[in-house]
């Protein structure tokens, strides 16, 4: 039943989902590694960097020098029952963190 997903390898960032647990390990920001029940487990969402896909269709945009600040709002929104966890998911595997998501929110009590 154990099962981990690495959506990052540089700097490295893995989900390991557990009987009941799951485990995170998240080298970007380290606040957020640790082991968490299910049972604490409010919602997790996938927030998307909506400006940069609006900007996406103003050419300027993709010509303006501090436009690179705006490519990696995406992130795992994790909301336990003392805290929330946001992970960034720059550089990560979308289609893994959509996993991810969809598998937490399956799993929580």
């Amino acid at each position: 039943m154990n099962e981990t997903i690495t959506l990052r390898n540089s700097p490295k960032l893995d989900i390991s989902l557990q009987k009941d647990m799951f485990e995170i390990v998240d080298q970007l920001t380290p606040k957020n590694n640790g082991s968490y029940d299910y049972g604490s487990l409010k919602s997790v969402q996938l927030k998307k960097a909506w400006l940069l896909s609006l900007l996406s269709y103003i050419p300027f945009f993709w010509t303006v020098p501090f436009e690179p600040g705006f490519r990696n709002r995406t992130h795992l929104n994790i909301k336990l029952a003392g805290k929330t966890l946001k992970i960034w998911l720059a550089g990560s595997d979308m289609n893994k963190a959509a996993s991810i998501k969809q598998a937490l929110n399956d799993r929580k009590v």
